[in-house]
């Protein structure tokens, strides 16, 4: 790993924990600032609670009116991409990394994390205690419920539940 990644990676550690913590509104304001510095795009105003965990930050694009709530962890190392109008409860793991485990050697400590990019389209609202798989879609109003995982892409306006998440309904009520 190249040295410049390597530093980056160390002050975006510092930075989010010195700014993870600030509470209320002041909180909100410093992290946005903080955050559209680190960020490769953050628009808008963000309701970032504290003790969210973001990593590699500078492959992270969000959109206005992002609000996320405390416990959740965000690594955008394969890319992410967030929408406007995006909300996420507490406890979410949305990772776009992902560890091969084919074969004995090497020890699945020793491989490379293979980026597979997330795109978390418009409207979305991701319920408390949630994990995103690498490589997925959220399309325009998805709801996923709390507890989901999510192992592939979902339908616009879907409602999806469970552990791998199905679609249950859609948001006007059509199946």
């Amino acid at each position: 790993m190249p040295f410049s990644s390597i530093a980056f990676s160390q002050c975006e550690a510092l930075f989010v924990a010195l700014v993870g913590w600030v509470p209320g509104i002041p909180g909100f304001a410093i992290r946005t600032l903080v955050y559209k510095c680190l960020f490769k795009r953050l628009s808008g105003m963000a309701w970032i609670q504290p003790g969210v965990t973001f990593v590699s930050t500078n492959r992270l694009t969000v959109g206005k009116h992002f609000g996320v709530n405390s416990g959740t962890y965000i690594n955008a190392i394969g890319s992410l991409s967030i929408g406007d109008y995006v909300l996420i409860g507490s406890n979410v793991t949305i990772s776009s990394g992902q560890h091969p485990i084919e074969g004995r050697m090497p020890p699945v400590f020793a491989r490379p994390v293979i980026p597979k990019a997330i795109v978390i389209e418009d409207d979305v609202w991701i319920g408390a205690g949630a994990v995103i798989m690498p490589g997925t879609t959220l399309r325009r109003g998805t709801v996923v419920g709390a507890n989901a995982v999510v192992t592939r892409d979902t339908e616009e306006y879907s409602v999806v539940v469970g552990a791998p998440a199905k679609k249950i309904r859609t948001r006007d009520g059509a199946p």
